[in-house]
């Protein structure tokens, strides 16, 4: 009985071992980050504002790279770069986040760094940071956001952008589109050019689209008018897809869906038959090629 109450003992002193240890590190944690615990909880919503402008013509280029934050980008008829970002957040969230600017010739670099020591569980602070730039209307543009919306306007060049968890919305643009979004809505108004665009996670709206289009979601729906066709290809795996098109378009159409149905209000040669699509409009063109795996494409005029 003595040699079992003794096992017993140990297994329970060691157990408590444990625990205090674990208390330790997780202490030490919070210590290591904000001094004290009692300095996390006092931390109190503050805000910053960076501000820049930088001298440039026409035809040159943007490059942001951003860790977080929401990026708007308009264009103007200005012959300036003209920065304004802010900051809001806890006191010690907003010592951690960095911003460099950057001019050579006539690009300009903006990039804006989140400093990441450790993980704590117990981490209530937040941190939003928002970036509103005006640059002339014939600009191009790099933009990449870890963490938030992009939207462009009124801009005259080609434009590559990249979010990993916002929406992507382009109004008024004239030059090539490639966005894309791991989890956000993506928005195109008046835009001519070559369109490339992705989502994994979200629904796709394309009005007035004059250029070469190509977009693509792993779960919407997707919804095209456009005004010419340039080369269409269209493609969801668990939406809708719906395209307006010019009654005086001309184009080979290829459509198909595994779990709905495909119609035509345009008149075309060629036939519909068991959720595909396989004709021409117009006498035939440029291919449109509309897939989904999981809805119903609809092609109608567009008023």
């Amino acid at each position: 009985m003595s040699k079992t109450m003794s096992v017993g003992t140990k297994i329970i002193i060691l157990i408590a071992f444990a625990v205090l240890f674990g208390a330790a590190m997780i202490a030490f944690s919070v210590r290591t980050k904000t001094g004290n615990v009692c300095d996390n909880w006092s931390s109190i919503d503050a805000d910053k504002k960076y501000e820049q402008t930088f001298n440039v013509q026409p035809d040159g280029k943007l490059i942001i790279d951003a860790d977080i934050g929401n990026i708007s980008v308009t264009g103007g008829d200005v012959h300036e770069v003209s920065v304004q970002i802010y900051v809001e957040g806890s006191d010690e969230q907003i010592k951690k986040y960095n911003i460099k600017f950057d001019q050579d010739g006539n690009t300009v670099k903006i990039k804006g760094n989140y400093k990441r020591r450790h993980i704590n569980l117990f981490q209530t602070d937040w941190l939003d940071v928002q970036f509103d730039i005006k640059i002339p209307n014939n600009f191009n543009l790099d933009i990449q956001t870890s963490g938030g919306n992009i939207t462009v306007t009124n801009v005259n060049g080609n434009i590559n952008g990249e979010t990993s968890g916002g929406n992507i919305e382009i109004l008024n643009v004239d030059g090539d589109i490639r966005m894309e979004t791991s989890g956000g809505n993506v928005v195109v108004k008046q835009a001519s050019g070559k369109l490339f665009l992705e989502t994994s996670g979200g629904n796709i709206e394309l009005k007035n689209i004059d250029g070469k289009l190509n977009a693509s979601t792993s779960g919407g729906n997707i919804y095209a008018s456009a005004i010419s066709n340039m080369g269409i290809d269209l493609s969801t795996s668990g939406g809708n897809i719906t395209v307006e098109l010019p009654k005086t378009i001309t184009a080979d159409v290829r459509a198909e869906t595994s779990g709905g149905d495909v119609s035509c209000d345009l008149e075309f040669s060629g036939k519909i038959k068991d959720g595909s699509m396989k004709g021409k409009i117009g006498g035939g063109g440029n291919m449109i090629r509309l897939e989904t795996s999981g809805g119903d494409i609809v092609i109608t005029p567009l008023e």
